[in-house]
């Protein structure tokens, strides 16, 4: 039988790489998911830092196909915009394109509402735009 690799965000694995830089527990759908597929290879990716951008990091919007740093109250996300951070998120969203490709993978699980890893988020839209399936989750 020949194991499965599958993408997933690592922050989904409890890795501390999202903007804020505070530590996660791995998701319930992960765990779930493992121990209904015990024989799965999880490949972790965070394809903000892969595409350069530290952690913690300013959090970011999404806009009009860019991203741009933005404040950390989230009452006043959506009306502030900061620095254009768009190639981190394209860099970040090529080499986790090239790391699934690597592993041969055909599906990912990925951070839902992330501006790399939703569906509709810069990676997530790669990946499934190159046959790979995402699944979103928290």
């Amino acid at each position: 039988m020949t194991t499965e690799n599958i993408l997933v965000s690592a922050c989904l694995l409890g890795t501390a790489c999202r903007w804020h830089g505070e530590e996660q527990r791995t998701s319930s759908f992960v765990k779930k998911f493992m121990a209904a597929n015990p024989d799965v290879n999880f490949v972790p990716v965070c394809p903000e830092v892969l595409g350069g951008l530290p952690t913690p990091r300013p959090p970011v919007k999404r806009k009009q196909g860019r991203v741009y740093e933005t404040c950390p109250e989230k009452e006043n996300r959506k009306n502030v915009t900061g620095k254009d951070v768009t190639k981190f998120f394209l860099d970040g969203a090529e080499k986790t394109l090239a790391i699934a490709a690597e592993h041969h993978c055909k599906r990912a699980i990925l951070c839902k509402f992330s501006p790399s890893c939703d569906v509709k988020g810069v990676t997530g839209r790669l990946l499934t735009d190159n046959g790979i399936e995402v699944i979103n989750t928290f």
